[in-house]
């Protein structure tokens, strides 16, 4: 007898389709024509939108509005932000490493520098996700490379959002020492630096860890205002100012948090938030 040959990807497809739910299809259909920005539909609308019957077409209006997500003035239809529950329940599985990797990978492509999250750990900041675009000259940072928080700008983020007794504990556990010429090891001075960047919600450095690599980094908030994380860009300093990094780097910085806070905050609403 000859080998049974295994079904055709075509044969396949045409299988799986005598097994789909039409009302669901239509549904999801109708969903995406919100989502391509329609803001408001009619009966008539939905109708000839999805090429069906008016009378399929309100069933279906009306099945999504008792579900949540649709809500009905007069006669128009509009979106509920339930429907970002759909999207959410797929993050909800993701850890923060996982949540992180487009932002990373879309803020490293528009600045070209690496790109870095960073969680505290026992008094250190450890890289938890990182992107780096490809070239000659590289910041060899590894994930799960553990850092000294007082002198990474991450670090100082982390610490930042600490409070001045926790902020004194760090110091007088991991004493500060020089890693270069540049590095503050001043506790007084440090404090200061904690508060100030504190209040403006971002930390530059500068030759403070290793000579000719600077950095700027803000928090990453949870819902509750928490910090959970830090995000960074590092470069090679070369002729770059304090201003240069804030005026070049700090904009796209903090959208990239945003995105990653909204996330976050997603997958807070399922059920908290584990690394």
């Amino acid at each position: 007898m000859p080998p049974r040959q295994a079904p055709s990807s075509t044969e396949a497809s045409d299988s799986l389709q005598s097994e789909r739910l039409e009302s669901l299809a239509n549904g999801l259909a109708l969903l995406r024509v919100f989502a391509e920005g329609t803001p408001s539909l009619t009966v008539q609308e939905a109708a000839q939108r999805l090429d069906m019957t008016r009378a399929a077409a309100r069933r279906l209006l009306i099945t999504l509005q008792l579900e949540g997500y649709l809500r009905c003035e007069g006669t128009l239809y509009y979106v509920t932000p339930r429907v970002m529950d759909l999207g959410f329940a797929y993050y909800a599985s993701m850890s923060l490493p996982q949540l992180a990797h487009a932002s990373l990978q879309s803020l490293g492509e528009q600045v070209a520098e690496a790109c870095s999250l960073g969680v505290w750990d026992n008094g250190h900041v450890v890289i938890v996700a990182r992107h780096e675009p490809a070239r000659m000259l590289r910041v060899n940072v590894d994930i799960g490379r553990r850092l000294p928080a007082f002198a990474h700008s991450m670090g100082r983020v982390l610490l930042a959002n600490q409070t001045v007794a926790a902020q004194r504990a760090h110091l007088k556990a991991h004493a500060p020492q020089a890693f270069t010429k540049e590095t503050v090891t001043d506790k007084a001075q440090l404090l200061q630096i904690f508060q100030q960047v504190a209040q403006q919600g971002w930390c530059v450095l500068s030759g403070e860890l290793a000579e000719g690599f600077c950095g700027i980094s803000v928090p990453i908030r949870g819902s509750s205002g928490k910090v959970l994380a830090a995000l960074s860009i590092t470069m090679v300093q070369g002729r770059r100012t304090e201003q240069d990094l804030q005026t070049d780097y700090l904009p796209k910085l903090q959208a990239a948090a945003a995105q990653l806070e909204a996330l976050v905050h997603g997958r807070e609403r399922f059920h908290g938030f584990n690394f």
